[in-house]
Order: C-alpha cells, then sequence, then structure tokens
C-alpha cells in the first residue's frame, strides 16, 4: 500500500514538472509576442510620421505656405519630446512661382509660430522647404 502511494506520488510530481516545463518553453517560445501584447495593452497607439511630403503645384501664395508651416509646428510640437527631431516636413515645388515674400508669410501666421520661424529663402527657385529643428522647436524655411 506505501509502495502505491509513493509511486503515485512520485507520478503526479513529474506529470506536474512536465507540466511546467511545458509552460515555460512556452513562455520563451513566445515571450516576444507577450512582451508586444503588453506594450500594446499599456501604451498608446502613435501613428507614425509622414514625412516630408512633397506638394506640387502651379503657385503658392503666403496664406498656403503659412498653413504648411503652421501644420509642421503643430505636428512636431505635439509629439513627445524623444520623438522630436530635425525633419524637413513639407517640400512645396511650383511649377509657376511663388506669390510670396518673408514678410507676407510671417504675417499670415499666429504670433507663437511666428516667433520661431525664421524664412531664409527669398522664394525664387522653384521649391522651398520647410524643416523642424529640434533644439529650440523652430521652423526654417529654405530653398536649399
Amino acid at each position: 500500500m506505501k509502495a502505491q502511494i509513493s509511486l503515485d506520488y512520485i507520478i503526479r510530481i513529474i506529470i506536474l514538472l512536465v507540466v511546467v516545463a511545458v509552460v515555460i518553453s512556452m513562455i520563451l517560445k513566445f515571450s516576444d509576442d507577450i512582451k508586444r501584447w503588453v506594450s500594446k495593452l499599456f501604451k498608446p497607439e502613435t501613428t507614425p510620421i509622414e514625412f516630408p511630403k512633397k506638394i506640387s503645384g502651379d503657385t503658392f501664395n503666403s496664406g498656403e505656405i503659412a498653413a504648411f508651416i503652421e501644420s509642421c509646428y503643430n505636428i512636431m510640437n505635439n509629439l513627445p519630446e524623444t520623438e522630436q527631431g530635425n525633419i524637413d516636413c513639407y517640400i512645396l515645388v511650383v511649377s509657376g512661382n511663388f506669390n510670396a515674400d518673408a514678410n507676407s508669410v510671417l504675417a499670415e501666421l499666429s504670433p507663437e509660430v511666428s516667433a520661431v520661424t525664421t524664412v531664409l529663402t527669398n522664394f525664387n527657385r522653384d521649391l522651398i522647404i520647410i524643416r523642424f529643428v529640434d533644439i529650440g522647436n523652430k521652423i526654417e524655411v529654405t530653398d536649399t
């Protein structure tokens, strides 16, 4: 009788050890999937930044350029600081000419964005680049 109980006990221990080994191996095998699932559970989903955007047109006026500057500033400024970086937001390519100058573009901007925007072009080329500069959270408008 004692031999029967001890044999039954040993078989239960062996079954328990096999189950534990299977569970541990499954956790190790699927650990990357578990980590991704947990991170999705606790982190908000972020949309990827789709910059630079190349936009072509016959002409761009100061109001349209100011709208692109505001958009670049707002999108990049609302990102966490760790995700911000120097990035070209918009590349505006014109087949005609730009109906704008530095003063008219700056006048179209909100005071907050106008204070951090630097226009480094005279709008005589066929493209301009609207660039976010991480240090100081500034916007540069340039043609190079």
